[in-house]
């Protein structure tokens, strides 16, 4: 198969292929995992809540991790090889690091969105959600807090690689690295890929109570990969979100699983919207005049 002339659809479609192989792959290793503990992996998901002992804890976490593993960064890594062979790392944007200011900037917008963000919990949760979404919640929840219980300092960091660094590397790659990429290249249209992937990256988590937050959430990390034309921004800036709230999960040993938001801080979601305007500004005047014309003097990538 000539993958190296492969249409948009063709390389969302081997993607798909690989996902699905990879879940199975994933799955596999979590049951390996469990068998080698004597624990059941099925009935430690069907029970799985803050009161399960640290063992079934940690099962859970090596679950997770074989899952994003290879569901998202393999699964990623494979189709930008097999497309773009020795220049996959071009392919991705890999290889452009941008400068400590723009780390910096992109940090504080993701910080903004985060903020704002909670208004857009608030407002989701006025929609009324049917039963079998509302029991989906319920039990993401649950697996959630599960997860975030953190008695030392082993299961921190088990906890912050697996729910922060991994979901950065792979959810970046598969999200932003190729699907928005090949939506760009299909519709020729960079605003509406950026939203098109921001949508499928929300759906994907199946968690409808925070369907428009992580909407939004997408778009900001997806705007920062356009707007920079290097992926380790979005990379960072989706490890700070992330890792933020287990470091604070740690700390506080108070769970900070999305599950309501009683009342809009609006002072906050105005410095909020003050923010991501101001640092949008700046983050795409730079792409105006560092990115984009360093950028015209590459050879495109095109399978």
């Amino acid at each position: 198969m000539d993958t190296e002339n492969l249409p948009p659809l063709g390389v969302l479609l081997l993607l798909v292929m690989f996902m699905m192989v990879g879940a199975g792959i994933g799955n596999g290793f979590g049951y390996l995992a469990a068998h080698l503990q004597d624990l059941d992996l099925t009935a430690t998901l069907s029970d799985f809540n803050d009161r399960s002992p640290v063992e079934e804890r940690n099962l859970i976490r090596l679950a997770t991790l074989f899952s994003q593993l290879f569901v998202f960064t393999v699964s990623a890594l494979l189709t930008g090889y097999l497309v773009y062979r020795k220049r996959w790392a071009q392919y991705f944007r890999l290889h452009r690091l941008p400068s400590f200011n723009i780390f910096s900037a992109a940090v504080v917008f993701i910080f903004g969105i985060f903020v704002f963000s909670q208004f857009l919990y608030w407002l989701n949760q006025q929609l009324p959600l049917p039963d079998w979404a509302d029991n989906m919640e319920g039990d993401a929840a649950e697996m959630i807090k599960g997860i975030l219980v953190m008695n030392s300092t082993g299961e921190f960091l088990l906890t912050l690689f697996v729910v922060a660094v991994l979901p950065a590397v792979g959810e970046e790659l598969l999200f932003r690295g190729i699907v928005q990429q090949q939506l760009e290249r299909l519709g020729q249209n960079p605003a509406l890929a950026v939203w098109m992937a921001a949508f499928i990256f929300s759906a994907f988590h199946l968690q409808f109570a925070g369907f428009f937050p992580r909407l939004f959430l997408g778009a900001g990390l997806g705007y920062l990969y356009l707007w920079s034309r290097s992926l380790w921004v979005p990379i960072l800036a989706h490890f700070f979100i992330n890792g933020m709230q287990i470091a604070g999960q740690y700390i506080q040993k108070n769970a900070l699983a999305e599950s309501t938001v009683d009342e809009v801080n609006w002072w906050a979601t105005g410095l909020a919207v003050l923010l991501i305007a101001g640092l949008s500004y700046y983050l795409y005047q730079h792409y105006l005049t560092k990115v984009k014309p360093t950028e015209a003097e590459e050879t495109p990538l095109q399978p």
